[in-house]
Order: C-alpha cells, then structure tokens, then sequence
C-alpha cells in the first residue's frame, strides 16, 4: 500500500467544547482542530481516491485520521495502516497550516441541558 498524495480541501476549523465536556475525558468531546484532505492511494498496480481528515487534540497532543469513505478493497487491518500512513504524510503539513493560518475559523459546540421542573 503507498499513498500518492494528499491535498486538504478546507482550511483548519478549531471546534471548542465547554469546561463541562472537557474534564470528562472523551476525546469525541475535547476541543480539536480539524482539517479535511483528499488523497490517492494504491494497492497492487490500481490507484484510487479517498476523502477523509486529520484532527489534533489540543489537551491530550494526540493526532487521528479519520476516513469519511468506505473504500474498496480495504479491509479492518489494511485501514489501520492506512490511517497510520496518512498521518505520517498530512500531520507536518498539518501543523504548517495550523501556524500559517492568519483567519482562525472556529466552531463553539454549548452545553444543552433540560430546563428544570420549576423553569418558566
């Protein structure tokens, strides 16, 4: 397997979680920068595309791929590798584009909760 090339299609979006959600401990809700790419792979002799994105969290310092698509050909084992040479690949690039971006673009996720019994 070997990846051809990666191009990120929007620029970072930074997502922000309330204080609530961050001392949970669940990185699906921790604040993180994201950033979408498309790439081009190959198995064997035929090369195809992918969409997917790379996503930093700040408070662990941890990076993840992930992949939108089901791809063909691509099982459970060769996904993992996949996912682990696309991070090879986008994560200094990634880290580029985080620094040079002049226009932070963020999105704020709230906090939703039930209004209470005695609330009008």
């Amino acid at each position: 397997m070997k990846i051809s090339s990666i191009s990120f299609i929007d620029p970072p979006i930074y997502h922000e979680f309330p204080a609530i959600y961050e001392d949970l401990g669940l990185p699906e809700l921790s604040s993180f920068i994201q950033q979408r790419f498309e790439f081009a792979y190959a198995i064997g002799k035929e090369e195809r595309t992918g969409h997917g994105s790379i996503r930093y969290y700040k408070k662990e310092g941890n990076f993840k791929v992930n992949i939108s698509d089901k791809l063909t050909g691509v099982g459970p084992i060769r996904l993992q590798k996949l996912k682990h040479l696309l991070l090879e690949e986008a994560k200094n690039d990634f880290i580029e584009n985080i620094e040079s971006e002049t226009e932070k673009r963020k999105v704020y996720h709230t906090e939703f909760r039930r209004p209470g019994k005695n609330a009008e």
